[in-house]
């Protein structure tokens, strides 16, 4: 009896269960294939010197990885040495040639704009910019850059490869790139610069839609905007950031969402490997590589960069007179590294900043100068001097314009002016100032300069708003022909003698490294720019 119950049952179970024919099967759904694509983010490079080693690098990525997306977040063309000469043609030639083949236009490599490509801003620079983006073998991206119309459809900067976003395939994953621009430096080419987030948004939805997998957006601008940037966005966010503009390596991450950066001038690279599984948000490892690390020259990139050092030597020294290697003769000595790499002296005292502003007061000392200053901007080196010798080199690009030096009769209201001027937008501007004769007190968090003070030989006192004072400055700040780095508050109605011949500080420099001699010269900060947010710095006013 319990075999026949058994076998009723089964049966029952197979005429219930069995399929009928026109009856739908049930297929279980697969598991979603997992995509992984190598990004390689690099950003802020003014010198030539370790791009063979991103060439290398990437090719070492290429080899075991795959297609590999190469970004670069902005800044290049301006302000080194060599573009003071060629525009940032030399940069472009050796760029286009981190794939290789410097011929052929590279379809894996993004750059976006950043401030320094906007040096030379006058409506006659439109050409010059347009001939760099027509002759680079890589694509620009201007997503939130609007230049200036000539007529309808036809803008004064345009390109096949100046492009808003694009949308391509890496290792079977499709990636859309996005980019946003600093609107802190503009040009008279420009017709403005969309916002950000209105302009990375409406694009990113609209790769989504074209089917990108993975966004990315290439910026240039402070971290904080890339935070702002993410956490405004929501979902509408790009997935990753590879931002430029700070010098500095960061990693971050934003509701999910990372933030990388590298260190300037491709003294390290940042590797992005992204993966994406299916619908969920995509997943990303990071990894820093300092350069030249491991990795040799390439030899093909090297080739162009030599080419250009030597051009560039020989046309130089030419010129003065000088023999061949005069870029590398030294001028003097520095007991302690000098620090004037871009960010920090356009947001800081320093050693060095401090050592040429005092140099600047005393051309008029004699004449009763009691304070001066001088915008950062025009403090071009962008790298820190190590202990050791001082090269022409150094020098000529410490100063990439003339700084012809003035005094000015100004009330106490306003060198208080100046000082507010100073402290204005404080990400990195060049119109920051360094200074010497005076103290204030600066806060970041308020955005303000509070107990200005003379500095004088039996102590500090206050500014009193009436009083005269004699200030030492650039006669770009009083040039009402330019835009005077804001200093609107300046003009040449100030200066003490208009007939007085201008002295030029780079030559004082020269003079004052000579004096030294041997023992060389030790600049320390004095703590003339109390930051309220550093701890532990050095203030005169505490």
């Amino acid at each position: 009896m319990k075999r026949l119950l058994a076998l009723l049952l089964i049966t029952s179970c197979i005429t219930a269960c069995a399929w009928l024919p026109g009856q739908a099967q049930e297929t279980p759904a697969p598991n979603p294939i997992t995509k992984r694509a190598s990004i390689l983010v690099i950003n802020d490079i003014y010198r030539l010197d370790n791009l063979p080693y991103v060439r290398s690098l990437r090719a070492a990525l290429e080899e075991k990885e795959g297609d590999v997306l190469l970004l670069h977040a902005g800044d290049f063309l301006f302000p080194s040495l060599l573009s003071q000469r060629y525009d940032g043609e030399q940069m472009v030639n050796v760029l286009s040639y981190l794939d290789g083949d410097g011929k052929a236009f590279d379809e894996r490599m993004f750059i976006t704009f950043g401030n320094h490509e906007f040096e030379k801003g006058k409506l006659k620079h439109a050409e010059m910019l347009q001939k760099r983006i027509t002759e680079s073998q890589f694509a620009w991206l201007g997503t939130n850059v609007e230049f200036r119309e000539i007529s309808p459809g036809r803008r004064m900067v345009q390109a096949d490869n100046l492009l808003p976003s694009k949308i391509l395939t890496v290792n079977g994953m499709k990636v859309g790139i996005v980019s946003a621009t600093t609107d802190v430096k503009g040009a008279d080419y420009i017709q403005r610069f969309i916002p950000p987030q209105e302009a990375v948004r409406n694009v990113t939805r609209e790769l989504r839609k074209q089917g990108a997998e993975v966004v990315i957006a290439v910026t240039h601008q402070t971290v904080q905007e890339d935070k702002d940037l993410l956490t405004a966005l929501g979902d509408d966010a790009p997935d990753l950031i590879a931002g430029g503009h700070e010098h500095e390596r960061q990693s971050l991450q934003v509701n999910g969402r990372r933030i990388v950066k590298a260190d300037a001038d491709a003294v390290s690279a940042t590797i992005v490997r992204l993966s994406v599984t299916g619908s969920k948000l995509p997943q990303a490892s990071l990894e820093f590589v300092d350069l030249p690390g491991k990795y040799a020259a390439d030899s093909t990139v090297q080739q162009q960069v030599t080419h250009w050092e030597n051009r560039f030597g020989q046309e130089y020294c030419a010129e003065k007179n000088a023999p061949a290697d005069c870029l590398a003769s030294v001028l003097g000595k520095t007991q302690v590294e000098l620090k004037a790499e871009e960010l920090t002296i356009r947001r800081f005292e320093t050693n060095i900043g401090d050592w040429l502003v005092d140099i600047a007061r005393e051309q008029f000392a004699a004449q009763g100068a009691q304070v001066a200053f001088l915008n950062s901007g025009g403090m071009r080196l962008n790298q820190n001097i190590p202990a050791g010798d001082i090269t022409r080199k150094h020098i000529d690009t410490l100063f990439g314009y003339p700084a012809r030096l003035v005094m000015l009769k100004l009330t106490g209201k306003q060198l208080q002016a100046v000082v507010d001027r100073s402290i204005q937008a404080w990400t990195g501007n060049g119109h920051w100032l360094q200074i010497s004769g005076f103290a204030f007190r600066h806060n970041p968090d308020k955005g303000t300069a509070e107990d200005l003070s003379l500095i004088t030989p039996q102590g500090l006192r206050p500014v009193k708003p009436d009083e005269t004072i004699y200030a030492v400055t650039g006669d770009y700040l009083i040039d009402s022909s330019g835009d005077q780095d804001g200093y609107t508050m300046l003009s040449d109605k100030l200066i003490v003698d208009p007939a007085q011949p201008r002295i030029e500080l780079k030559d004082q420099v020269v003079k004052a490294l000579q004096q030294a001699g041997s023992t060389g010269i030790a600049p320390k900060v004095e703590g003339r720019i109390c930051n309220t947010a550093v701890k532990g710095s050095p203030c005169l006013l505490d």
